[in-house]
């Protein structure tokens, strides 16, 4: 009986050292041709880790056994892009591989490294070799500014300017890249501590030092959206913000002055029915939050494009207005959501209008209309009227405030706004009132961009929990384009970034088939 029970003991030892053998998973699904819906076989899949592979067989149907430690598989295929899947929790992982072309699916840029890889935001630069496919890195543990584009692109000669006469030339042309800062909260803060760049926080007095992020869900764990946080000093409210897709609000009560103190929040229905007080501390700064509410979807999109259109913009306006009419055309392609689009277009003063706005639509055929007449002129110094247009499309247009909706506001820019204590006030004003009305903001920044309004940009994406997009010279359209103080990202197709933050934003990813799904996150 001693030797028994001395083995049983050993044997449990040794599994408890063994945790991959327990915590095995397996995963399966189909792959098939994007285009034609046919089964691919020998398609090569592999875990995260690159530990275990396994192929597609002639159904193509694969079966394959990861760490459960792994999130992301890989589907290869020769002919076709690559794709990179998260798991997201799922057993059953269908994918739609693209057959491949000269395209983007393969280049990805590495920008200021992992800061918890011991490295400063201000390292010496070297280049990343190699190729990763399909998805961005996050983690890049040894790079800091790249010098190279990884992977092969046929580049058009640049740069081009605006095409001549009335010739409209095709969309799917400007490249772009996205970085989003909540997400990578460390990499930002490192910024924020070194001089070069919290030197633009007293500029523009956005302080993000005191970030307070809520997670609102009920008893079933989905998440509540459109419910309002409000964040409270002495009674008085500080900030206040709208629940996403996710039922994640970003709170900053003390973004324009940098105070720490204690506060209440408040958590409000779409009626302004109180269900939810708690006084916090100073130094809490993730919460999540649990109420017996019924979880909606969302069913309204409010889609608000901002458009600098000074002579600057020259360069690339014709083609951002074929990019704009794709991206438009696509907002009402079935997915059963009622969506309005409008467009704010904004120059200088001085010029032969300050601000021109067409409020919000659902006839899509009105909206390219107005998007057609409009041109690149006027100007003439490199600040524009950033704030009043901000102003107009915040203040101004209506909004939906009814049933649960997704706001998304694109601000399309070369230039800061002009800087004086009146303008900062009023951009400080737009941010905080687009947070309270759940307008995520989005700057999508063009050629000609210096550091200050990269950062301030950043700021207000942050502070609305959006996240930043910059074009890049990958196209060869246009000016030089400013590299962005970030990490590793992907470079893609402008509409089709804008058209994957679209869906993201509005929820459909959680709904779309798996299929689909890997399409969208390719």
């Amino acid at each position: 009986m001693k030797k028994l029970l001395l083995s049983v003991s050993i044997l449990l030892l040794f599994t408890a050292f063994q945790p991959h053998v327990l915590m095995a998973k397996t995963i399966t699904g189909l792959v098939k041709d994007k285009d034609s819906g046919m089964p691919l076989p020998g398609v090569s899949v592999t875990s995260e880790s690159g530990k275990a592979k396994a192929s597609t067989d002639k159904n193509g149907r694969y079966t394959i056994d990861i760490e459960a430690k792994e999130y992301r598989l890989k589907f290869s295929m020769i002919g076709y892009n690559n794709a990179v899947i998260k798991l997201n929790g799922s057993n059953v992982v269908n994918v739609a591989l693209a057959q491949s072309s000269a395209s983007l699916s393969e280049i990805v840029i590495t920008g200021y490294g992992d800061t918890k890889a011991k490295r400063s935001a201000t390292a010496s630069a070297v280049a990343l070799e190699g190729r990763v496919s399909g998805i961005s890195t996050d983690r890049a543990s040894s790079v800091t500014r790249s010098k190279s584009v990884v992977g092969s692109v046929a580049k058009k000669p640049g740069p081009v300017s605006a095409l001549p006469g009335k010739i409209k030339p095709q969309s799917n042309q400007l490249t772009a890249g996205e970085w989003n800062d909540l997400e990578h909260w460390d990499f930002w803060k490192d910024l924020m501590n070194n001089q070069e760049w919290s030197a633009n926080q007293p500029k523009w007095q956005f302080y993000t030092n005191n970030r307070i992020s809520i997670n609102l869900k009920n008893k079933q764990q989905k998440p509540l959206i459109n419910y309002t946080v409000t964040a409270l000093r002495n009674g008085t409210p500080m900030w206040k913000a709208q629940t996403n897709f996710e039922g994640k609000v970003e709170l900053w009560p003390s973004l324009f002055s940098n105070e720490q103190e204690e506060l209440t929040l408040a958590v409000t229905d779409v009626n302004g029915k109180t269900l939810y007080n708690k006084n916090i501390s100073s130094k809490t700064r993730n919460m999540t939050m649990v109420l017996d509410r019924p979880a909606e979807s969302i069913k309204n999109l409010d889609v608000m494009f901002m458009v600098d259109a000074t002579g600057s913009m020259g360069d690339e306006i014709s083609y951002l207005k074929s990019e704009l009419e794709d991206i438009i055309g696509k907002l009402n392609g079935g997915n059963n959501l009622n969506t309005r689009t409008a467009l704010v277009f904004y120059r200088d003063k001085g010029d032969d209008y300050v601000v021109r706005d067409f409020g919000f639509d659902s006839d899509i055929r009105n909206v390219k209309r107005n998007l057609a007449k409009q041109e690149a002129s006027g100007g003439g110094d490199f600040e524009e009227a950033v704030e009043e247009g901000m102003e107009n499309a915040i203040y101004q247009q209506r909004w939906s405030t009814t049933g649960p909706t997704a706001k998304l506001m694109f601000m399309i820019l070369d230039a800061p706004p002009h800087h004086d204590a009146a303008r900062v006030k009023s951009l400080q004003r737009s941010v905080k009132e687009a947070a309270a009305k759940g307008i995520a903001l989005i700057p999508v920044v063009a050629s000609g961009i210096d550091k200050n309004t990269e950062f301030l940009m950043r700021f207000m994406a942050l502070s609305t929990n959006g996240t930043y997009v910059f074009l890049t010279d990958d196209s060869g359209i246009g000016n030089s384009h400013l590299k962005p103080t970030v990490g590793s990202y992907q470079v893609e197709y402008l509409n089709q970034l804008l058209n994957r933050l679209i869906n993201k934003y509005a929820g459909l990813e959680a709904n779309m088939p798996e299929d689909l799904l890997s399409s969208v996150k390719k």
